[in-house]
């Protein structure tokens, strides 16, 4: 089970496609200190960006998302006390980019099957359910990428 890998997504396009969004809004980013916190802070910020201005099932995916990406990079990143997560988001085409980044450079990032006694294994199971596509980058840290297709305009 690997996730769907990709060199990276391609670059941004920052107008969000018409019909699948009410309003202009630019790229987003937030930096948190990787903490049991973070997870709570990032879906508290990207819902603060998207609300209002997507169905509410993306904006579900959206959180869910963020949520679990930001959750691994807390667990498995081994990083240092004074730890920051960065979460990104911007529009490209038809798809919502979101983007989470610690300064972990080792470990193995793969699905695996959920373990219903211990826990774990179900946060890139979901990635992989809800995202069009996801990969993972290792250039500066660790960098786990998902992209959400706009519904389809009627």
């Amino acid at each position: 089970m690997r996730p769907r890998q990709m060199p990276g997504p391609p670059p941004t396009r920052e107008a969000w496609p018409r019909d699948a969004l009410r309003g202009p809004v630019g790229p987003f980013e937030v930096t948190l200190a990787a903490g049991p916190g973070a997870p709570l802070a990032a879906r508290a910020a990207v819902r603060a960006w998207m609300a209002g201005r997507v169905g509410e099932k993306m904006l579900a995916d959206a959180l869910l998302l963020v949520s679990e990406l930001v959750g691994n990079s807390i667990r498995h990143a081994d990083a240092p006390a004074d730890a920051v997560i960065s979460v990104r988001a911007h529009v490209r085409a038809d798809v919502l980019c979101l983007e989470v980044q610690d300064r972990g450079r080792t470990g193995s990032i793969a699905r695996r099957a959920p373990d219903l006694q211990h826990g774990g294994g179900f946060g890139l199971n979901l990635v992989d359910a809800v995202s069009r596509r996801w990969g993972v980058n290792r250039d500066l840290g660790t960098r786990v990428w998902a992209e959400i297709a706009f519904p389809a305009a009627a």
